[in-house]
């Protein structure tokens, strides 16, 4: 019975596309057993959907036995990130990852074993027949809670979107987002809309999608028809996909054009550019349902909802008239991001986006615990000791993450050793026995330093950074 309905699903997937000459990028909206079970054992490990992992850990599944075959699980060497030559290493296309490839061949399968098969050679055989026996184990709980009860409605969604997605004609619209971006993708190849079911009721069709290479992975409320804010979701991600597949002399012009921009900025507006596109573009998809953008939120970061709808009108006009990301776009930019954070070289909600946190703390992630829950990190780097730290000395000293260097022993010896490293430590009076946090600006820029002699002092530290919120140049040390 269960793969008479695999075969099923794979005659009623529904397709929608059109030719080159009509200018549209094809596209499948799909549904598939294995692919969805792959999601379900992937949100219940923790790094999914917590709608699901909330359904299965309030379910007669969760066991002890069940819950050691996840920490099995999320042992394996499953996500092994490679480099592209030649790419910035700031820009979504320098990187790749195994796991996206695995869940690309996952919307192909037909099964456990069919999927084992088609990701030959993406992950070492050891670990695809891990997965394959944690997947197969946990098949029944994934039939029970998730398969069943929403599979047929999953049918009847599937084509309800693909009807809505053609006579609104996002993908005809969405060929503008390929131009504006400057990106190498062919009509001929189709993204793969691949819906996963959420449990429960939504009012939304979707408040959660990401892209794998052309594989549109999106969580649904099956039961939903309320196709337009998912939409704008699910193109803010293939908005990404177009990032990726930039035409690579425009990424490295872009990443010139940025560097050698005279605003003390651009290295800010370099960071947040891939998102505040993103989201620009998922707007301007919303206008082309709606016939206007959103009222409220954009994005759940300030930073980036403020960006995007700066940008917006500079991302609509290039949209508009059919023109490509360039150097006069890139120094508009830069300049909408000056106007609109006027405080970003000293604001630490911008400054802790990303961090080095650097300690010669016996236990780092304790240690860090009070600033990781004051303020939010995009991408965070812990170093300890601080002594011989050559790696994390070199970073600190490019200014490419913010440096955090919490000390909390050998005071004196570390500060000694900082203070010959690190220049902008040298015209300030730090006494090893005293309790300071340190807040300047060197020649790479900021820098933040707190010498504590307690746990509670780090957790001072941290309280008070987030009540001062910037920098204060004329007071840059404080003392408790």
């Amino acid at each position: 019975m269960r793969k008479a309905l695999f075969l099923l699903a794979l005659l009623l997937t529904t397709f929608w596309g059109v030719a080159q000459s009509s200018s549209a990028i094809e596209a499948t909206v799909e549904v598939n057993r294995t692919h969805c079970l792959v999601r379900f054992v992937e949100s219940i490990a923790g790094d999914g959907d917590a709608a699901t992992r909330k359904a299965f850990e309030q379910s007669a599944f969760n066991t002890p036995a069940v819950q050691q075959t996840l920490r099995r699980y999320n042992q394996l060497d499953k996500d092994v990130t490679y480099t592209r030559t030649g790419y910035p290493s700031e820009r979504l296309g320098s990187l790749g990852n195994s796991w996206g490839l695995y869940l690309t061949a996952s919307a192909e399968a037909e099964s456990l074993a069919d999927l084992q098969r088609r990701a030959v050679g993406i992950l070492p055989n050891e670990v695809l027949e891990d997965l394959r026996q944690v997947q197969q184990q946990l098949d029944p709980a994934f039939e029970a809670l998730l398969w069943q009860p929403y599979q047929a409605e999953l049918q009847k969604v599937k084509t309800a979107y693909a009807d809505f997605l053609r006579d609104k004609k996002l993908l005809q619209h969405f060929v503008r987002l390929r131009t504006f971006y400057g990106s190498v993708w062919p009509d001929e190849l189709p993204y793969r809309i691949m819906l996963n079911p959420l449990p429960g009721q939504g009012r939304f069709f979707s408040t959660r999608a990401t892209v794998a290479n052309n594989t549109v992975l999106l969580s649904c409320y099956p039961a939903s028809r309320d196709f337009v804010f998912a939409s704008a979701l699910m193109f803010h991600e293939m908005s990404h996909s177009l990032s990726v597949q930039q035409r690579l002399a425009l990424q490295q012009n872009l990443d010139r054009w940025y560097a050698n921009n005279k605003s003390p900025n651009r290295k800010y507006a370099y960071y947040l550019m891939e998102e505040g596109l993103a989201t620009a573009a998922g707007e301007w998809i919303y206008k082309q349902q709606t016939g206007q953008t959103e009222t409220d939120n954009w994005y759940n970061d300030d930073y980036i909802n403020r960006y995007a709808k700066a940008m917006y009108p500079l991302v609509e006009r290039y949209i508009d008239t059919g023109r490509a990301i360039d150097s006069l776009f890139a120094a508009s930019a830069i300049a909408t991001f000056d106007a609109t954070f006027p405080t970003a070289t000293i604001d630490y909600t911008n400054l802790f986006r990303r961090v080095l946190y650097w300690t010669d703390s016996d236990d780092p992630d304790l240690t860090l615990i009070p600033f990781r829950e004051t303020f939010n990190s995009t991408l965070s780097m812990t170093a300890a000791p601080i002594m011989k730290g050559e790696a994390a000395l070199k970073v600190a000293q490019t200014g490419s993450y913010t440096p955090v260097i919490i000390i909390t022993n050998h005071h004196a010896e570390t500060l000694a050793y900082l203070r010959q490293q690190l220049p902008a430590l040298r015209p300030h009076r730090l006494r090893p026995e005293k309790s300071f946090v340190l807040s300047t600006i060197g020649l790479n820029g900021p820098l933040l330093l707190i010498n504590a002699h307690s746990a509670e002092q780090v957790g001072t530290a941290a309280q008070h950074l987030s009540q001062q919120k910037r920098i204060d140049p004329k007071h840059p040390l404080w003392f408790f």
